[in-house]
């Protein structure tokens, strides 16, 4: 093999080291991003499941406030009662609605997530074998591997 070839392998090989450093890069940011959006989706799911629970309480405390006034047969109390039981069971089925697509919305995300990671690690063993071929192809015995830093 002469020269001029040698220099030409080791000169892809180079090119190819750096573009793999900027998979590296690009990976590292989208597993930033990813981490965050799923943390905050995490956030939000738990705010809309704290307000769910805050709405059920608020209903059935109505609810036992409203069997107290029929029990007491107060009218003026009752009439109030129920009124508050039917504001808070529109409420309870408004964050009810809220928060079941809400938690639709995150398992389809969480499930887009895990896809990319996947996808994410396929092409992180594709770039490994990459270059390891170019630099058997170009002499190299030692070929420097990209670490993830």
């Amino acid at each position: 093999m002469g020269p001029w070839r040698f220099n030409r392998r080791q000169a892809a090989y180079a090119r190819l080291v750096a573009q793999v450093r900027e998979h590296d890069v690009v990976h590292a940011a989208e597993e930033i991003v990813g981490a965050a959006w799923m943390a905050g989706l995490l956030e939000a799911e738990g705010q809309a499941a704290a307000a769910r629970r805050v709405c059920t309480h608020m209903r059935d405390t109505a609810y036992e406030v409203y069997r107290s006034a029929q029990a007491g047969r107060d009218s003026a109390r009752l009439s109030e009662s129920y009124q508050e039981l039917a504001a808070s069971q529109q409420a309870l089925g408004r964050v009810r609605d809220r928060h079941d697509g809400l938690r639709q919305f995150a398992e389809r995300e969480r499930a887009a997530w895990a896809e990319a990671e996947r996808t994410r690690a396929l092409e992180m063993l594709a770039d490994r074998d990459r270059l390891a071929e170019a630099a058997r192809a170009a002499g190299i015995k030692e070929a420097r591997t990209h670490e993830r830093r």
